[in-house]
């Protein structure tokens, strides 16, 4: 727990940096415990790579989210349930992940000989058995922000972070106003701090890693076919030849307003985070999805209903043993980052599993939930398809 200091009227207690699920989940959790949070975010609005998306078939996912059927996975869905104050049910696909190659689709069972850049990112989609949720990322973000009656402070950039020896004094927000926190929650890309800090405060180390270390842009695809593609639930990792593999899911058909069958189903693949401004490259890997799925399915793309792109700039990555286990940025006692980064787990699970812990040591003992306007629901047995 952060060293106490005084607080004056016009600071807080808690300033949570980056309004995605894992910022949210923060400032909710903190303002539970009686904490005076605010909540700073560069967009119009909050959720992130995680918001609601309004689409032809529906509210939808902004883009892939993918939980493995794993003991951690399950401990964060469990831990989130509490904070949200109702279970998360889900039921467990037992498919095992399949790729598409002479004209049938196999079993995926690695890459074999084949040089491939993001092989340990995308192992981890390569799962037999993930959680199909009944909730998933968009209502949480929902629920979260409807809950915090905090400060929140959109289309707020963070251009500086000043700091007094040991601590965190202010944060400079759209290069003028000043707020001042005793700690703060970076729930933000952990690049950024190292043009936030003082050089002083960013040992060389971490330093290198951040700025040279394999981090990866997704560019994700989102497409509601006409009619029904495939009824198959496993996930799809398809490669073409010199190509980086994409992934993918098909969700269940639904039936639109005016009597259509649709499919949902959404992919992506990865970049060099360097590249991510380049419209060029980024649509070069629009393009090899399309590619794929076509080759896989070659009738998926006649008569798309809609099609969203989605570019998560360095989305993906490896940070893990640079910080303690709870995300303490060293020297400096109340600076704490939540990052999927961190956590072996990696993506979502990674960002739930690190909040988890990051808030437990913020607060110097586990945060009891603040439950939400709604009744719990006892927990759900999960249920393996047939």
């Amino acid at each position: 727990m952060a060293q106490s200091r005084s607080l004056k009227s016009d600071e807080f207690d808690s300033l949570v940096i980056g309004g995605g699920l894992a910022g949210l989940i923060a400032a909710h959790q903190l303002e539970g415990t009686g904490r005076k949070v605010a909540l700073i975010e560069g967009l119009d609005g909050l959720g992130g790579s995680c918001r609601p998306v309004s689409s032809r078939a529906g509210i939808i996912d902004n883009g892939l989210k993918f939980f493995p059927d794993t003991e951690e996975a399950r401990a964060c869905l469990e831990w989130l349930g509490n904070v949200l104050g109702e279970s998360i049910h889900y039921t467990v696909v037992e498919a095992a992940p399949v790729t598409f190659d002479d004209g049938k689709f196999k079993p995926f069972i690695g890459f074999g000989d084949q040089k491939v850049a993001t092989v340990s990112e995308v192992n981890v989609y390569a799962q037999e058995r993930y959680l199909r949720l009944e909730t998933t990322p968009k209502e949480w973000v929902a629920r979260l922000t409807e809950s915090f009656t905090g400060t929140t402070m959109m289309q707020s950039y963070v251009t500086k972070l000043h700091v007094d020896d040991t601590f965190v004094i202010n944060a400079v927000i759209n290069g003028a106003k000043h707020l001042s926190a005793r700690e703060v929650l970076f729930c933000a890309a952990p690049q950024q701090l190292t043009r936030l800090l003082p050089d002083s405060h960013v040992p060389t180390k971490i330093r290198q890693r951040l700025m040279r270390g394999e981090f990866w842009t997704s560019v994700s695809l989102d497409l509601i076919h006409k009619g029904v593609v495939s009824e198959s639930e496993a996930i799809h990792i398809l490669k073409g030849a010199n190509e980086e593999p994409c992934v993918g899911v098909f969700h269940k058909p639904v039936q639109l307003e005016d009597g259509q069958t649709a499919q949902l189903s959404q992919w992506l693949t990865l970049v060099p985070r360097d590249i991510t401004d380049d419209p060029e490259l980024v649509g070069g890997a629009l393009k090899q999805i399309k590619r794929q799925v076509k080759r896989a399915y070659e009738n998926s793309l006649d008569g798309l209903i809609q099609e969203r792109i989605i570019v998560n700039p360095t989305s993906h990555g490896d940070f893990t043993g640079f910080l303690p286990p709870d995300g303490l940025w060293p020297k400096l006692q109340n600076l704490w980052v939540i990052s999927g980064f961190l956590d072996p787990a990696k993506n979502l699970v990674g960002a739930l599993c690190q909040a988890r812990r990051t808030l437990a040591s913020v607060a110097g003992e586990p945060i009891e939930p603040m439950a939400l306007d709604s009744e719990s629901a006892e927990n759900s047995a999960p249920q393996a398809n047939a």
